[in-house]
């Protein structure tokens, strides 16, 4: 082991640098839904668009699934109070009064698209609103975004809807989005509550934070990314009793077909949330360029399709074949069609096509003043996640009704976690116990920073693309894999303190199939205890699911430096554009893809590369120390102190430490990295391997 120790000694490579700037309570005589009950609004208007306030429960039939169903309540909410058309003088839960309106922009170019769309906005929240009508504005961009959290403060509303369309930089709006969800923290924070209106504060800013608990991993391209954030919106929306709705502000969407489920699982969890989507064009008359290349597609499609058929003789040409593709391309062109389809099928309408949205808006600002809500229990036997049609219609014949479509079955307990349809074979396997590995995969938890009131944690998913199996799509030339994946974080007493789970769709070459491996990371607080880890992957083209199991330790938080767990490195991209101050896994600029794949093969250029982030304490004036040792059987081999630049603005020093793999001999050993700051310390360690 002399070997090992003296070429350690010279060929150690630190590279480390500092990282660029990541209930109110209800009256005793409160009216509950139970939780098998479905809440259903609706908007009723005649046929010249103007709404019909004098409805009764006898003039509308609900069918769920094609049963008629059998209304349990039926009111009309009109203004601040609810009218129980029943005549009922039970009092109603306070917060089935509230109505949650939610603004929500893409990025939009400079222009016409902006002004159009903040002159919509601010005459929207201008309007004459009930007293229990809240707003917030939220921005997509690159992530989720809040520049106004709930509030019924007009001119804080039209300030941050000018910053959303006012090209206003991106660190900047980042900045102030993160300093609202600290303000929301503390607002939502347990303490003693000395009145209603605190009460609410505090309700409304769980919301809003739940709402903005996006996945960031869904920011790698636009369509994925806005479903996403417009799905995180919907999950921290469905709490609420009331009417929710969200104004999407957009130039229209391109969804891909991996995206498809993605998309109508948003869809679906908004009827059941109870959440109606308005789709804003802001592209204004674009009627003709839109539909321009959708025709033109369609027509080479129905050319080469008619050829195919005349044809009967010769060689089928690479046209001829692809037609049915080109005309499923041509559908989806249409940028607009996907907004109109979000909006219409969870009871909105679309806005667009027109350089002046004051009036669409204004009925807008009808809907969410004045609305029909029913309640209903369609008596589900078997919560076999299928989809199950909505349809209300009306007993007279000048009346025109707007409501959701449908949603998909799911038991009580799923959805009041926001289970998605994918889930549950996920947590069925996790719930059997059995581990497998019909899907190869690696999983772990990664502990990050420890704070006071809890630790992030990393909990990452390794998938080999190779163990997947695969279908080519003739037009892209490429693999299509789609995989789902989930994890329970329980404590000591077997609850679950952490869902997670994704679903990705993925086009991928020969060779990124045959070696490539797929990485989740999925950061989330912890407080301390013992916990485990039970993960599961499912392959959606072959049905095979593996699931795996593992146990880590929290330890409370103390004064003092501190250090995360040591992670393998996979591969760095430097140079990350936009990159997020909070992303854990940052190094001098760049983003860091960690690996939970500890074998390190010893061949030429090979090397061991461990990834971990120094926390200082900055209430200590001493700089932070790291030494790293490697043992073998307990024994320890070599002990050497890494030089540490300055911890970054969050009191980081994010470390990269490279070892050459030809300076080691073939064997197990354990790596310990002990952090010390005056008289304090913190270690981690991990175990690696050195293949021969």
């Amino acid at each position: 082991m002399k070997l090992l120790i003296s070429l350690f000694a010279l060929v150690l490579i630190a590279l480390s640098a500092g990282a660029q700037p990541a209930d109110t309570q209800a009256g005793a005589a409160a009216i509950q839904t139970t939780v098998d009950e479905v809440v259903l609004d609706f908007i009723v208007r005649d046929k010249k668009g103007k709404p019909i306030a004098d409805i009764k429960p006898g003039d509308v039939t609900i069918t769920d699934n094609g049963a008629k169903q059998e209304i349990t309540s039926f009111r009309l909410v009109s203004g601040a109070e609810a009218i129980m058309s029943s005549g009922s003088t039970v009092a109603l839960d306070p917060l089935r009064q509230i109505r949650l309106v939610t603004l929500a922009f893409e990025s939009m170019g400079e222009g016409d698209q902006r002004r159009t769309a903040r002159q919509a906005a601010v005459d929207l929240v201008k309007g004459d609103q009930g007293t229990n009508v809240f707003y917030s504005v939220v921005m997509i961009n690159t992530r989720l975004l809040v520049l106004q959290p709930f509030t019924k403060d007009k001119a804080a509303l039209v300030k941050a809807i000018e910053q959303a369309t006012s090209g206003t930089a991106l660190p900047k709006l980042m900045s102030a989005s993160d300093a609202i969800k600290a303000q929301l923290r503390s607002a939502g924070a347990p303490g003693p509550v000395t009145n209603g209106a605190q009460a609410l504060e505090g309700r409304l800013s769980l919301v809003m934070l739940e709402m903005l608990s996006m996945d960031a991993a869904m920011a790698t391209e636009n369509a994925r990314l806005s479903i996403s954030a417009l799905a995180s919106l919907v999950g921290g929306l469905q709490s609420m009793p009331g009417r929710k709705s969200v104004l999407y502000f957009t130039w229209g969407m391109y969804i891909t077909p991996e995206l498809d489920v993605m998309f109508r699982n948003l869809m679906s969890n908004a009827n059941r949330g109870n959440v109606t989507f308005y789709s804003v064009d802001t592209r204004g008359v674009m009627t003709y360029a839109q539909n321009a290349g959708a025709a033109g597609q369609l027509g080479g499609a129905a050319s080469a399709s008619a050829t195919t058929v005349n044809r009967t003789e010769g060689a089928v040409t690479k046209e001829e074949v692809m037609a049915s593709d080109n005309a499923e391309t041509a559908g989806r062109s249409n940028v607009q069609l996907p907004i109109r389809d979000l909006a219409e099928s969870t009871g909105g309408f679309l806005i667009g096509d027109s350089n002046d949205l004051r009036v669409p808006v204004r009925r807008v600002n009808e809907e969410i003043s004045s609305y029909y809500e029913v309640t209903y229990n369609p008596g589900i036997k078997n919560y076999d996640g299928t989809f199950r049609k909505l349809k209300v219609d009306a007993g007279r014949k000048d009346l025109v009704i707007h409501a959701r479509n449908g949603y998909f079955a799911l038991p009580p307990l799923a959805r009041a976690s926001g289970m998605l349809p994918y889930e549950m074979p996920l947590l069925k396997a996790i719930s059997d116990g059995t581990i497998s590995e019909d899907v190869g995969f690696r999983s772990a938890a990664i502990l990050l920073q420890s704070k006071n009131e809890a630790t992030d944690v990393s909990v990452l998913v390794e998938v080999p693309l190779h163990g997947l199996q695969s279908k080519m799509d003739p037009a892209q030339n490429k693999a299509a894999v789609h995989f789902s994946l989930g994890a329970l974080v329980k404590d000591s007493k077997g609850e679950v303190v952490q869902k997670l789970s994704r679903d990705r769709s993925l086009f991928v070459t020969a060779d990124q199939l045959k070696a490539g491996n797929f990485i989740e990371k999925m950061t989330v607080p912890i407080a301390a205890g013992t916990y485990t880890l039970s993960s599961a992957v499912m392959d959606r083209e072959s049905g095979k699911i593996g699931m795996h199991r593992s146990e880590f330790t929290i330890a409370p938080k103390s004064k003092g430096v501190g250090i995360s767990s040591l992670t393998p490195v996979r591969s760095y991209t430097p140079n990350a554009k936009e990159l997020d101050k909070n992303e854990p896994f940052q190094f001098q600029g760049g983003i860091i893809t960690p690996t939970l794949n500890n074998h390190v093969p010893k061949v030429p250029d090979a090397v061991l590369r461990l990834f971990f982030t120094i926390y200082a304490d900055a209430s200590i004036p001493a700089a932070p120390t790291v030494q790293v040792e490697f043992l073998q059987g307990g024994a320890s081999l070599t002990k050497v102190d890494l030089p540490l630049p300055p911890a970054d603005a969050q009191g980081r020093i994010p470390y990269v430490m490279t070892v050459p793999a030809a300076a080691i001999p073939p064997g197990e050993y354990d790596i310990r990295a002990v952090a010390r700051q005056g008289e304090s310390a913190a270690e981690s360690k991990t175990t690696v391997t050195i293949e021969p």
